[in-house]
């Protein structure tokens, strides 16, 4: 007699199934009915939600990975390496989530492999694809020992970790080098737009603010997910080395938020912070949820030593992060444009359901692979109060 049982239906997998048929309709929608018939997009605004958020937002929020990997090997950052898996393991899901939504992006998704035989140097947009490919490698590979470690053939797992273990370190080199590159590449995509990019946002110098930016953002992410895996997955991590990162954002915060207050006075854009508009309110927003905020509440150590205070300080940063990429990308834009663009919900139905992909993906790593220490299982307890074998 079989013992197996049928999934319990709880509201987060209701919630994830509704989010995947959702997706699945946007897909065929997409790519059996058009554009037309998935999104709003039209020829003055070309570039909406997809790019927005799930590239700018999908690449800038997987800088996590090659900054704790860059403390860990090449500075030494011991204390560091517990957390290291994980940050490798959100950049990998981050870039995978990125390539997932180029395919609704393009609209010739088939020729995705153009680049690699049809180069053109002149092009940020080829910059930026080389860029994903080859980081996207990078990241496979660093986090390939998760996997392998669970072949049962000894001799191949460890001639493969041996092979691993003596390139590691050119891997991490390239994989600073590559994700430094594309977090700036993408910022160069919108320099283009001179003259059609509201001055709040455009700048000769968008590349590094992007830079600037991606960085404490993907530190925020980590630092959330590392709290949720100790709260619902049954892990043991030090929470206090959370801390520890959080402080290495109030100086990347304020460095940022002081360059950007620079560059507004040396292009006399400071009178458009003062316009009753739409952008001026955009603007303020993406300053207070990605600077000013965060910069308050993580300068105190009540914040930073309570993990859940902590998590939602850094929700609050990478809810800036979210708004200043759209910003960019669409709010930027429309004035020039002439089109109020409203994504479709198709548009939101796919996305949500690459990211619900990606959040599955990786609750089950950490689940089945070695990516965080586990807590000892708890005993069972028998009615008459003694403790059985789990």
């Amino acid at each position: 007699m079989t013992t197996s049982r049928l999934p319990k239906i709880t509201l987060w997998r209701s919630i994830v199934a509704i989010m995947f048929s959702a997706g699945m309709y946007a897909t065929y929608a997409r790519f059996a009915l058009g554009f037309h018939a998935s999104t709003n997009l039209t020829d003055p605004q070309p570039w909406g939600l997809w790019v927005g958020l799930g590239t700018l937002c999908g690449v800038g929020l997987s800088a996590g990975g090659f900054a704790i990997a860059a403390s860990v090997y090449l500075l030494g950052f011991e204390r560091y390496r517990p957390i290291l898996r994980t940050s490798v393991l959100i950049s990998f899901l981050g870039y995978s989530t990125v390539i997932a939504g180029m395919m609704y992006e393009l609209g010739l998704p088939w020729r995705i492999w153009h680049p690699i035989v049809m180069w053109n140097r002149h092009s940020v947009l080829f910059e930026v694809s080389w860029c994903v490919m080859l980081y996207t490698t990078v990241l496979a590979l660093e986090f390939s020992p998760a996997l392998v470690e669970k072949i049962p053939w000894v001799r191949a797992r460890e001639l493969y970790l041996h092979w691993h273990h003596t390139i590691l370190i050119a891997l991490v080199l390239a994989g600073t080098l590559l994700s430094s590159m594309h977090q700036s590449f993408l910022g160069g995509l919108y320099l283009i737009t001179k003259g059609k990019l509201y001055p709040l946002w455009y700048t000769p110098y968008l590349t590094t603010m992007f830079y600037m930016s991606a960085v404490p953002a993907g530190l925020a992410v980590t630092i959330m997910a590392l709290y949720l895996c100790v709260r619902s997955l049954n892990v043991k991590v030090d929470l206090r080395l959370c801390s520890e990162v959080s402080k290495v954002l109030i100086p990347l915060l304020a460095l940022y938020g002081v360059f950007r207050a620079v560059d507004l006075i040396n292009r006399d854009a400071l009178p458009y912070l003062w316009m009753w508009r739409e952008e001026t309110l955009s603007f303020w927003l993406e300053i207070i949820l990605l600077v000013i905020a965060p910069l308050i509440l993580l300068n105190s150590a009540k914040i930073r030593n309570n993990p859940q205070k902590l998590y939602w300080t850094c929700a609050v940063l990478v809810m800036g992060f979210i708004t200043n990429r759209l910003n960019v990308s669409i709010t930027g834009l429309q004035a020039s444009s002439g089109v109020y663009y409203v994504p479709k919900w198709t548009e939101f139905a796919a996305t949500f359901a690459v990211l619900t992909a990606a959040g599955v993906a990786f609750r089950y790593a950490v689940i089945y692979l070695d990516i965080l220490p586990k807590n000892p299982p708890q005993p069972r307890w028998t009615v008459a109060g003694a403790p059985a074998e789990a």
